[in-house]
């Protein structure tokens, strides 16, 4: 299978931190990125040379030299600095495990696809945009074959497990490890299969799945061989070994639950559904000045991952410990020393990830997701010019805000939104398991601000659209391009900075209407937290209570034409933060919990699969 793919991951050989020769340097030589290794070129001038770090990175920095009239001279040899970020070429698009635990056998085939890819390119069997697409469904049916196939007493630990005699033989793929890759010889020629030949199957329970494979495994003309494994755990150690090698690896890292305290109020107990005299739910709030005067908060648990494909973990000492909700594994495609998440955390693994953009697939999950290119997390193109690739249309921090109905009705506010590629349009979900009753499903809705509240939490203020049109579907598709009208008695007023601006009510104004119509938001904390004044119900806006920002993506989202797509040849990538996993090998885990893979892959005897 063919498909066409812009991908510009690697930073230049010649990147801004570099230590640069001076004029008088000799032997300065610098080879493209793409240029294959040279031992004459690797150390000279002390920085790096095609695209591998200097030899002199590995000495020591303290070198000897004698002289019959000096005894000892010390002379310090500067090395090369390490570059601040880096990121492999030609990682393959995201794919989606979707509702099964076989994140693990996403993360193996990336390592195949891209060794296949790379090897590819490098021997002319492939040009620069294309690739091959193998079957992680096959891959799985592999490593059950495999595994069944083990001498009596050996055991494969995969998914759910049943015992056969001595052997402890899988039922499922419910969970694994990628090391199977390495450890599963049978898989070489096995598991390597095109996407055509057997498509992923979302649904559980479809483990062993896949009609035809044995044909195809007698016609397959595609092996591959490992030769080798290494474990890294230790961050120099891993981007390091990026730098140098410059493959793609693969991430295992335990995944937590973020734990927030929300504040139960008399105002908010009927959306959060939760009793702010039920002395054995509630906790202490948080020693924040947003909290202030608020005798309750409830303990609500949360995936640590935002909606912009970052990972966090709330400070320590001050919120909730996390704890432990299982383990993943990704693709490990890039770090940056220097790219800040908006949890604050500074440097991190750039990685593949295999979960959904948007809304859940289905019923039963709890919240919305979204990722970005990697060139976004290497700082390589502005957050404009990222909106128009992974737009990321259901996380509210990308919705257009206006000040007024008014405003939020004109031309000239949908221009602007249009050309932000920000949703301007919303309509009420009231979907999020969260909080309920906030909004009536299907009513259209603009977002007029979105305040920080304190505690990892946010309020975000909504207007109603009275005029705005529904088609009767659960989603309430509301009318998109509406004549600019007269603001009605009773709208949402000229509070906020947008008039017919573009700028919207920005983020400080929170606090109009309340929640869901019932009790004032003003009244208890939210009116004071977010700058704005004590209202009673006003049918024209309403605000939310303090929650976690994401939450209100299964509350509102936006009408069904402006659900601008990710784009799947580029988005899907994630940013785990350096400190978050190291936090988790140092506090929860043992090391090997925390881990990121090499694979060396001989070259595949096939070329081209259509």
């Amino acid at each position: 299978r063919r498909r066409r793919v812009t991908l510009g991951l690697r930073q230049p050989t010649t990147r801004s931190n570099s230590r640069m020769p001076s004029e008088n340097t000799p032997y300065s030589h610098f080879e493209p990125a793409s240029a294959p290794f040279n031992p004459r070129h690797a150390a000279i001038g002390g920085f790096a040379v095609g695209g591998f770090l200097a030899f002199a990175a590995a000495l020591a920095a303290l070198m000897l030299y004698c002289d019959p009239k000096i005894e000892t001279q010390a002379v310090t040899v500067e090395t090369a600095p390490a570059a601040h970020k880096f990121a492999v070429d030609f990682s393959t698009p995201v794919e989606l495990q979707e509702y099964r635990g076989t994140c693990w056998i996403f993360a193996a085939v990336a390592v195949l696809e891209w060794s296949y890819r790379s090897q590819g390119v490098a021997r002319g069997w492939l040009s620069a945009d294309q690739y091959v697409r193998l079957s992680e469904q096959a891959f799985g049916v592999a490593v059950l074959d495999a595994c069944r196939a083990l001498n009596d007493g050996t055991s494969c630990v995969v998914g759910d497990e049943v015992w056969r005699g001595r052997q402890l033989l899988p039922r499922d793929l419910e969970g694994g490890e990628p090391t199977l890759l390495f450890y599963l010889s049978r898989l070489s020629k096995t598991a390597a299969l095109p996407w055509s030949v057997c498509p992923y199957t979302a649904k559980p329970g479809s483990d062993g799945e896949c009609p035809g494979l044995a044909e195809a495994r007698a016609t397959n003309p595609l092996t591959f061989s490992l030769a080798s494994i290494d474990w890294l755990y230790e961050r120099r150690a891993v981007t390091q070994r990026l730098r140098e090698t410059q493959r793609l690896m693969t991430l295992s890292t335990p995944l937590l639950t973020v734990r927030y305290l929300l504040p139960c109020t008399a105002a908010s107990a009927h959306v959060l559904k939760c009793n702010p005299k039920d002395k054995e739910e509630c906790r202490v709030c948080p020693a924040e000045p947003a909290f202030g005067g608020a005798a309750c908060c409830v303990v609500s648990e949360r995936d640590s991952s935002t909606m912009g494909g970052e990972f966090f973990r709330l400070p320590s000492g001050s919120h909730l410990e996390p704890v432990l909700e299982g383990a993943h594994a990704m693709a490990l495609v890039g770090y940056s020393d220097v790219f800040r998440s908006q949890q604050g955390f500074v440097g991190g693994y750039i990685v593949k990830n295999s979960w959904w953009d948007g809304l859940p697939p289905g019923p039963g999950w709890k919240q919305a997701r979204g990722s970005h290119s990697v060139a976004f997390f290497m700082q390589q193109v502005s957050p404009a010019d990222e909106a128009a690739v992974c737009p990321n249309a259901h996380s509210p921090q990308s919705w257009y805000p206006c000040g007024s109905v008014r405003a939020c009705r004109s031309n000239k506010t949908a221009a602007f939104a249009r050309a932000a590629n920000q949703p301007l349009h919303l309509t009420c979900l009231d979907a999020s398991p969260f909080l309920r009753g906030l909004c009536r499903k299907g009513e259209p809705l603009f977002l007029r601000s979105i305040a920080p509240f304190g505690g990892g939490l946010a309020t975000a203020c909504f207007l109603r659209d009275r005029l705005g049109g529904s088609d009767g579907g659960d989603e309430g598709k509301a009318v998109v391009n509406r004549r600019l009208v007269e603001e009605q008695t009773g709208g949402g007023g000229e509070s906020g900075d947008g008039g017919d601006g573009g700028d919207g009510g920005g983020s400080g104004d929170g606090g109009e209407g309340s929640y869901g119509g019932e009790g004032s938001y003003g009244g208890e904390r939210g009116g004071e937290a977010g700058g704005g004044r004590r209202h009673s119900h006003d049918s024209a806006g309403f605000c939310s209570p303090p929650v976690p920002i994401g939450d209100l993506a299964l509350v509102v989202a936006p009408v069904e034409a402006e659900r601008l797509p990710n784009d799947p040849e580029l988005c899907g990538h994630y940013f785990f933060p350096f400190e978050l996993a190291e936090g988790s090998h140092a506090r929860l885990f043992t090391a090997r919990l925390f881990t990121a893979r090499l694979f060396t892959a001989r070259l595949f005897t096939a070329r081209l699969f259509t």
